[in-house]
């Protein structure tokens, strides 16, 4: 694997009903998020037979890690452990919404100050404007947007009879 590669194969994550177990200092300020995407939250890390996703937040207690890793692979949880990416089957982008489209931005783990950075760079590309175009694009139900948007919309010139 060539290593400026960014490991892993991005994918959106769907947890409609799906249960969640969260733990650690943190876990209620990853509650929020996970409940907007439809997940049934729950802070049983004894429990994990059902669980789709197994979170575990900073500050990290290693030893309970290691415990979730085998405990996640045994039940077919997938596991995430906040700044311990080598723990980790899935990591957490660094996320944009506007509008109907949503930005991630990932390092793979290797350096979410990096993702936020970027992500930050890309918000005023993606402001009211940007917004209005894809929304149409949504709404018109085209699998490919007429015209191009660069910082304003550019409409495509007419078909020619």
């Amino acid at each position: 694997m060539n290593a400026a590669r960014t490991p892993g194969l991005p994918v959106e994550l769907r947890l409609d009903g799906c249960r969640v177990v969260v733990g650690g200092e943190k876990a209620e300020g990853r509650r929020a998020a996970l409940e907007a995407a439809g997940a049934r939250v729950d802070d049983r890390l004894d429990r994990l037979v059902d669980a789709r996703l197994v979170m575990l937040t900073a500050p990290v207690d290693l030893e309970l890690a290691a415990h979730l890793r085998v405990a996640c692979r045994a039940s077919g949880a997938l596991l995430w452990v906040e700044d311990h990416p080598e723990l980790c089957d899935v990591t957490m982008p660094a996320l944009l919404e506007s509008g109907p489209v949503r930005v991630a931005v990932s390092t793979g783990g290797r350096s979410s100050a990096l993702a936020r950075a970027v992500r930050d760079a890309l918000r005023p590309l993606l402001g009211e404007a940007f917004v209005a175009w894809a929304q149409s694009a949504v709404e018109a139900g085209t699998r490919r947007p007429r015209g191009r948007f660069r910082g304003h919309f550019e409409p495509e010139p007419p078909d020619e009879p």
